[in-house]
């Protein structure tokens, strides 16, 4: 049996560590554009509500990605 590769590790880290930044900045860039929605055709308070909900949905769907491409890195590990 062989040792784990470091590289593998390194890379499940930078993915893991991405992910509450990934959390934040969805919603924020969501606010963001609701925030020019709602200025712009006075949809107050909908197009901030709409765009962190839209924002948060993204997020997560991106955290699910990169939660499936760490576990695959660690997958393709054990073959080895």
């Amino acid at each position: 049996m062989r040792p784990p590769d470091p590289s593998v590790w390194l890379k499940q880290a930078g993915l893991l560590t991405a992910i509450p930044f990934v959390l934040l900045v969805g919603p924020a860039i969501g606010y963001y554009l609701g925030s020019i929605l709602d200025h712009r055709w006075s949809y107050a308070p909908w197009g901030v509500a709409g765009g962190i909900v839209l924002g948060l949905l993204a997020s997560a769907k991106v955290t699910v990605d990169m939660i499936r491409q760490a576990r695959d890195l660690h997958g393709s590990n054990d073959d080895q």
